[in-house]
């Protein structure tokens, strides 16, 4: 006798499958290394490259993935046309939500502007750090501090 799974359970099937295969980073000094990494090669114009080099450790679809470094490109590309090359990077915080997130944030400068990128990473039982999500914007507001 087989079980039977209703229909509605087959798409989160195939997610966990795919999250489970991910790999994953040991420790926050690992995620530091990692997005850094990500963001000298955004900082060369290897956009993709750097998309790519995430990969093993993404959880989620890889399509989304692939699309998401595809517009990031375009948009990148777009932004050196209209206000130069970027001038520099500098991680600006990391937020952590007990041993099971850890969010970076780095500020990609320009002579003119600047955009922010964070990367969300997540653990399950303290089994390795897994890539959930990569933003990039323009929208500063909340990096800002109260100066000492």
């Amino acid at each position: 006798m087989h079980a039977k799974l209703p229909l509605f359970a087959l798409p989160w099937l195939a997610a966990a499958s795919f999250i489970i295969s991910a790999e994953s980073l040991t420790s926050r000094e690992d995620i530091r290394q990692q997005t850094g990494a990500f963001m000298d090669m955004i900082a060369s114009g290897r956009t993709i490259a750097a998309y790519n080099s995430v990969r093993p450790v993404l959880t989620g679809p890889s399509d989304s993935h692939d699309n998401a470094a595809k517009e990031a490109a375009t948009y990148l590309q777009q932004l050196r046309q209209s206000i130069g090359e970027p001038v520099g990077s500098s991680r600006v915080q990391t937020e952590i939500i007990a041993d099971d997130f850890t969010r970076e944030t780095w500020l990609q400068k320009f002579e003119s502007a600047a955009l922010a990128w964070q990367f969300t990473y997540y653990q399950a039982g303290g089994n390795g750090w897994q890539l959930m999500d990569i933003r990039y914007s323009t929208n500063l507001d909340d990096l800002y501090r109260t100066s000492e």
